[in-house]
């Protein structure tokens, strides 16, 4: 799951600690920035918050890496996530703790809700139908 170009979202934005922002940037690229070519880019966005505009730094699909995977069928999308893993964890996992860490915030995504949805679906199909709790 990355930001892709061409539209909008709403979304959560972090704040860095106020000590070691070097060490912090280095921990996120590592985490966010996973191939080479990347699939996920750094790049610097304009956004709206409450306290006004900012500048922030968001990892964007790049169309020319490895597992980008453009515009796909939902199904197929769902399909991937219920079954991929990286080096820190499920992509089902992943996408569960997004979606939960934006019902925190009061925002409801109706996408990431269908995808879930559908990786739900398809995580309790290959256990046979069995509660995959």
């Amino acid at each position: 799951m990355a930001l892709d170009r061409g539209g909008s979202c709403n979304g959560i934005v972090y704040r860095l600690p106020a000590e070691d922002h070097f060490g912090q940037l280095g921990q996120l690229m590592r985490r966010e920035v996973d191939a080479n070519p990347p699939t996920n880019v750094p790049c610097w966005i304009k956004v709206k918050t409450k306290e006004g505009p900012l500048c922030a730094l968001a990892f964007v699909a790049a169309p020319d890496g490895r597992a980008y995977a453009g515009r796909v069928p939902l199904e197929q999308v769902a399909d991937a996530l219920a079954r991929a893993a990286g080096h820190w964890g499920s992509s089902a996992q992943y996408l569960f703790r997004t979606v939960g860490k934006l019902e925190e915030s009061g925002i409801r995504d109706r996408n990431l809700w269908h995808i879930q949805d559908l990786v739900a679906r398809q995580i309790i199909a290959s256990t046979g139908g069995a509660d995959p709790a």
